[in-house]
């Protein structure tokens, strides 16, 4: 699959819940979650800017000059390294943001998990309603969603601290934001695909090595997502959607302990085979 195959899943899936109505409950309470996390972030972020400004300078030189033309090279300097505050204001900021934003998928996750799972049986032609379920049946799944969100939520703050540290190094910023960038553009497919690999229980290195054999596709995939989060509060807007394009995804690139079935995505509401 191209590069280009990554973003039509979410177009595929924008055009599934369009005409699934019965969809749309399990789509809003995730959303006005997330929303709740996002303002909750932003929040506490502004209300922390100035004490994290002070902080980032305090380990900054900033150096003086004693004579006039000491400014040939401390004015380089001080630009130098107001440049380098910003970019580590800026990095924390990026941080932070997807770190609240997991976070936010973290406690929806198990609404979000009935929904990747009634998405799948529709995409697999069986969209019978499923018999109810008991309370202690509720009730596993909703541990289960949260125990594996849970660890990916751990898996990618533990990387995007490392990248943190690495911002902190003089002439390391740019790095830091590239690398940090790729590495969340990787993990959004892992993470949306979660759902459908958790039920058919697929070990997290069989995940890994799964999105890099389909690099090409993840990264097109995540990068359009990634893109989408950056645009402020379309995060809590999109997830039930990603999460979607997520399980479209798992089912026609075919998971691990699951490639050996003819499975792809069925055509919805009348869009053309890709």
């Amino acid at each position: 699959m191209s590069v280009l195959r990554g973003p039509r899943f979410l177009v595929d899936a924008l055009r599934l819940l369009r005409t699934r109505k019965e969809l749309w409950p399990l789509c809003v309470l995730p959303m006005l979650l997330n929303l709740l996390v996002f303002g909750l972030a932003a929040w506490a972020f502004i209300a922390n800017l100035a004490e994290l400004s002070q902080w980032i300078s305090s380990g900054i030189p900033a150096p003086e000059a004693q004579v006039w033309y000491e400014w040939l090279w401390v004015g380089p300097l001080r630009a130098i390294s107001w440049l380098v505050q910003w970019l580590l204001l800026l990095a924390f900021l990026v941080a932070g943001y997807f770190a609240f934003t997991v976070f936010g998928a973290l406690i929806a996750s198990p609404f979000l998990d009935v929904l990747s799972e009634r998405i799948e049986s529709i995409c697999l032609g069986d969209g019978s309603p499923r018999p109810s379920a008991s309370w202690r049946e509720i009730w596993l799944s909703a541990l289960r969603s949260l125990r594996e969100e849970g660890k990916r939520v751990a898996f990618f703050v533990a990387i995007q601290l490392v990248f943190v540290v690495l911002a902190l190094i003089p002439g390391a910023q740019a790095f830091a934001v590239a690398g940090g960038a790729l590495f969340t553009a990787l993990f959004l497919p892992l993470d949306y695909t979660g759902y459908v690999l958790d039920r058919r229980s697929v070990r997290f290195g069989q995940r890994r090595d799964w999105i890099w054999r389909n690099r090409t596709t993840m990264l097109g995939f995540g990068s359009t997502a990634l893109f989408t989060l950056l645009i402020p509060g379309l995060n809590f807007l999109c997830l039930p959607l990603f999460v979607t394009a997520g399980t479209l995804l798992a089912i026609e690139v075919g998971p691990p302990q699951a490639s050996s079935d003819s499975r792809g995505v069925p055509e919805v509401a009348g869009s053309e085979a890709h």
